[in-house]
């Protein structure tokens, strides 16, 4: 938890002594940090050195020739160093925007909330119409991520002073969903009186934009909308944030289930996308997605991205949520042609299309998989979780985040303590014609040599729209090997080494050439548990 709020070490002179000959002999930028340690365990030796300390601080700032994130640091160093001096707030304010690059200013805004200084949320609120889009959603995002600087910004949206529309649609739910019921009842008020908040009747919206959707749009038009509204939460193609699903397969659904998706996220949330408010007692609030939680703390990933470790001990309320950390309310940002133009480019097929499997994903990969959920040789771990190609075809990886989503398909087994709990079948829905379904896949828990050859492991199953069923079995010891080293089958091939254990590759092809509805995994007749890491769908030539 680092030292007790309020305590102070009684530290004698010899040890005030040796905090001074410390902080002499460290560079310039590590200075403050042993300061701000002093001041922390109340002792003053060290208040001498302040001034020069934040001088030193002010020129990393100001300083061109260093990257932006050491900037960032010294900033938030300044700040941690006089939390509730005024003038820092000034200094730092006052390189916002300018000559600072968006992601500098937004960094420098971010610092700011260390501040216990009254006027800085005054600062930030007052400049919040003078900057730029990107740099109202760090401001707002800073004020709401504080209990009392919220009730400020609350205030000022009664009184009409910050623009309802200054507040990002995202930042609007975090008020209507905010852990403080009074807040969160006078945020509700003030934004169904402007307008803000968005229809209720979620199938109305719908219906009102899906004619124009079904109309068609504009594919590269609408590359620009998801790289506007979307992109810093899902990826496309290998480009954007990796917060939400990936976008990347999703022109093998129709375009008037994407919307709905997107008008009403709160429909069908999976359990992984939930959000997730964690209130403390010195008054920050964090919303974001549960990344990881252990006996002593949890970790959310933000809108951003960002991840942000929170102790138990210092948490005053958590608490999860039925909706989608994706806001309701697009309708009010986009237009009813930019839905049909989004939606043209998400539902753009080209030769190769990734098969989601987010929705039908039972098993972590990077815990333990079979006997252990510790045992490191058990794991399935890419060194990185980008895309990935092998034989010129294009794979999306599902990311873990750590250890907290599942990211592949694992199918029942009898043995070990992960593998009887999962399921037998899973479905991937879609409405397309199939040339060939490609595969990371080609290993299981006790494959071949573990169990002998001729059991089927895994069946492909295509479902096609009419109805007909055809099933392609993968036999253990031809197309099946064991996942823990590389051991070589003549029915699917080796892709990549993965610290020692292995996936591998192989490709299965429709015999009809007919619209699908589904594609299924379905677990065999052995001992066998299979597992399928990606899939990716090459679509007929035209």
């Amino acid at each position: 938890r680092g030292w007790p709020k309020g305590t102070h070490a009684a530290l004698g002179e010899a040890a005030d002594a040796a905090l001074v000959a410390l902080v002499d002999a460290l560079p310039a930028g590590a200075q403050g940090q042993v300061v701000t340690l002093a001041q922390h365990v109340g002792s003053t030796a060290l208040d001498s050195r302040i001034g020069r300390i934040s001088d030193a601080l002010v020129s990393t700032i100001d300083d061109p020739a260093r990257a932006d994130a050491e900037r960032i640091a010294a900033a938030e160093r300044l700040v941690q160093l006089r939390p509730a001096d005024t003038a820092v707030v000034d200094v730092v304010m006052q390189r916002v925007g300018g000559r600072s690059s968006p992601e500098l200013s937004a960094g420098f805004i971010a610092a700011l909330g260390l501040s216990s200084a009254s006027e800085a949320p005054v600062a930030i609120l007052d400049r919040l119409a003078a900057l730029t889009p990107p740099l109202r959603e760090a401001a707002v995002r800073t004020v709401l991520a504080n209990r009392e600087w919220a009730v400020l910004l609350v205030d000022r949206l009664e009184r009409r002073s910050v623009a309802l529309g200054d507040i990002p649609l995202a930042d609007r739910a975090k008020l209507t969903d905010h852990p403080d019921r009074r807040l969160r009842d006078r945020a509700k008020k003030v934004l169904a009186a402007g307008g803000g908040l968005p229809n209720a009747d979620r199938q109305r919206v719908i219906d009102e934009i899906l004619p124009v959707v079904r109309g068609g749009g504009d594919a590269d038009r609408g590359r620009v909308i998801f790289k506007e509204q979307c992109g810093k939460c899902h990826v496309h193609s290998g480009e954007g944030g990796r917060v939400g699903p990936e976008l990347t397969g999703m022109a093998v659904h129709p375009a008037h289930e994407l919307l709905i998706h997107i008008l009403d996220p709160n429909r069908s949330v999976e359990g992984n996308y939930r959000a997730y408010t964690v209130a403390t007692e010195d008054g920050r609030v964090m919303t974001g997605l549960l990344a990881a939680e252990s006996r002593t703390a949890v970790e959310l990933v933000d809108a951003e991205g960002k991840r942000v470790a929170i102790q138990r001990s210092e948490i005053d309320e958590f608490q999860p949520s039925p909706n989608s950390l994706m806001p309701v309310g697009f309708e009010k940002q986009i237009r009813p042609e930019g839905f049909a133009d989004l939606l043209a480019f998400l539902t753009k097929r080209g030769q190769f299309v990734p098969l989601g499997l987010e929705k039908v994903a039972t098993a972590v990969s990077t815990k333990g998989m079979f006997y252990d959920p510790q045992s490191a040789v058990e794991r399935l771990v890419f060194a990185d979780w980008g895309p990935k190609e092998f034989r010129g075809v294009p794979f999306s990886l599902i990311d873990p985040l750590g250890q907290s989503v599942p990211n592949v398909v694992m199918l029942h087994g009898p043995q070990g303590y992960l593998p009887p709990t999962m399921p037998r079948k899973v479905s991937v829905p879609l409405d397309a014609t199939v040339r060939t379904i490609h595969l990371l896949s080609g290993v299981a828990g006790w494959g071949f040599p573990a169990v002998g050859r001729g059991s089927t492991s895994l069946i492909v199953r295509f479902v096609y729209a009419d109805g007909a069923v055809e099933d392609h079995p993968l036999v253990n010891g031809e197309a099946i090997a064991d996942y823990i080293r590389r051991v070589d089958v003549p029915g699917s091939e080796f892709a990549f080494d993965l610290d020692g254990r292995q996936v591998r590759y192989l490709a299965i092809s429709p015999r009809r050439t007919a619209s699908l509805a589904a594609i299924e995994f379905v677990k065999g007749d052995d001992a066998t548990a299979p597992i399928v890491v990606a899939a990716t769908l090459e679509m007929p030539s035209h």
